[in-house]
C-alpha cells in the first residue's frame, strides 16, 4: 500500500494570486497556510503541489524563472516548519506563443496527468489521497486521478467565481486551506489542528455529495437531452457574464452556432407534434427533426467542454 498524500493547487489555495506571477518577491503565503500544511505532514501525509503554469507558453515567465518562485516559496514554508515533497507543473498551453509549449498536456488540469505521476514516482496511495483547490479543473483533475476532493471558495469572490460554483462537485467545500486539513484530519481519524487561538472544530465546512465523472470520452453519452440543455444554458449564462477583454474561444463560436441549429430542430418538433392520425411521412419527419436536434445538442456540448479545458 503507498503512502498518503494532499495534491494542492497552488494559486489562491497556497499563496495569493497576483496575477501571472513572475518574480519571487510577490510570493505571499496565505494566512493560516504553514499551520495546516505542518498538522498535515505531521499527520503522515505526504504534500505534493500540482500547478498549471500556462505563464510559460505565453512567454511571460521561463522554467528557470518559476523555479526561483517555488524556491522562495518553499522557503517561506521552511520558516513553518513544512518541507514539500515535490512540485509538478504544467508548462504547456495549446494558445501559447513558445513554440516549444505551444501545445495541449495530459499534464494539464482538468486532466488528472500531474497526480498520476507523482503517485508512480512517490508511492501515492490515489484513494487514500486528497486534492485542494479553488478551482472546478482541480476538483476534476483530483476525482479523475480518484482521489478526495476539497474546494477552497474564498469568502471575496467575483461572480465569475460564484457562477462557476455550478460546477462543483467536490467532496466538500470550505474557506480556506486550514478548514481544509480539519477535514481531512476528521475524515482520516487523525483528530484536529491544534493551535494558540485555533478551534479544534471544522468552521465554515460544506459537505457535499461524492461526485465522479465519467471518462471525457464519455460524457456525452451518458448524459440525457435533458442533461444536455442545461448544460448548454449554463454555459451560455457563462459566455454572457464574461469581464470584457475575455478571450474569445472558436471552440465556442463553433458550440454556438450548433446550439442555435440545435434549439431550431427542437422548435420545429414542438410546434409540429403529429396529431392523432397523422400519415406516417408527417411522423418521420418529426421524429427526425428531435433527432437531429438531440444530436446537434450533443455535439455543442463536446465543443463547450473542450473549450472549457483551454
Amino acid at each position: 500500500m503507498g503512502d498518503r498524500c494532499v495534491f494542492l493547487d497552488r494559486d489562491r489555495t497556497v499563496i495569493e494570486d497576483p496575477g501571472y506571477l513572475t518574480e519571487p518577491d510577490a510570493v505571499k503565503l496565505l494566512p493560516g497556510v504553514g499551520l495546516a500544511l505542518k498538522s498535515l505532514r505531521q499527520a503522515g501525509f505526504k504534500l505534493v503541489v500540482v500547478t498549471n503554469q500556462s505563464a510559460i507558453a505565453r512567454g511571460l515567465l521561463t522554467e528557470e524563472g518559476l523555479d526561483r518562485v517555488h524556491q522562495e516559496m518553499r522557503r517561506q514554508l521552511g520558516d513553518h516548519g513544512v518541507q514539500l515533497d515535490a512540485i509538478y507543473y504544467c508548462p504547456y498551453h495549446p494558445e501559447g506563443t513558445v513554440e516549444l509549449y505551444a501545445h495541449d498536456s495530459q499534464d494539464r488540469k482538468p486532466r488528472p496527468g500531474m497526480l498520476l505521476r507523482a503517485a508512480s514516482e512517490h508511492n501515492i496511495d490515489l484513494p487514500r489521497s486528497w486534492m485542494i483547490g479553488d478551482s472546478p479543473r482541480d476538483m476534476e483533475a483530483g476525482q479523475r486521478a480518484g482521489c478526495r476532493t476539497i474546494r477552497v471558495r474564498h469568502a471575496a469572490g467575483t461572480e465569475a467565481a460564484v457562477e462557476q460554483d455550478e460546477d462543483v462537485q467536490a467532496d466538500f467545500t470550505v474557506r480556506n486551506l486550514v478548514d481544509a486539513a480539519r477535514v481531512i484530519l476528521r475524515e482520516s481519524g487523525e483528530g484536529a489542528i491544534t493551535a494558540a487561538g485555533e478551534s479544534a472544530a471544522p468552521v465554515g465546512v460544506v459537505s457535499q455529495p461524492a461526485a465522479k465523472p465519467p471518462p471525457e470520452a464519455k460524457i456525452t453519452e451518458e448524459m440525457s437531452d435533458g442533461q444536455v440543455l442545461r448544460e448548454i444554458l449554463r454555459l451560455l449564462r457563462q459566455m454572457a457574464r464574461a469581464p470584457a477583454g475575455t478571450d474569445f474561444s472558436a471552440l465556442r463560436l463553433v458550440a454556438a452556432i450548433f446550439q442555435l441549429l440545435a434549439f431550431v430542430a427542437l422548435a420545429w418538433g414542438l410546434l409540429n407534434i403529429p396529431a392523432a392520425g397523422t400519415n406516417y411521412p408527417s411522423y418521420v419527419s418529426w421524429h427526425l427533426a428531435m433527432v437531429t436536434a438531440g444530436a446537434l445538442q450533443l455535439i455543442a456540448l463536446t465543443f463547450f467542454i473542450l473549450s472549457r479545458q483551454r
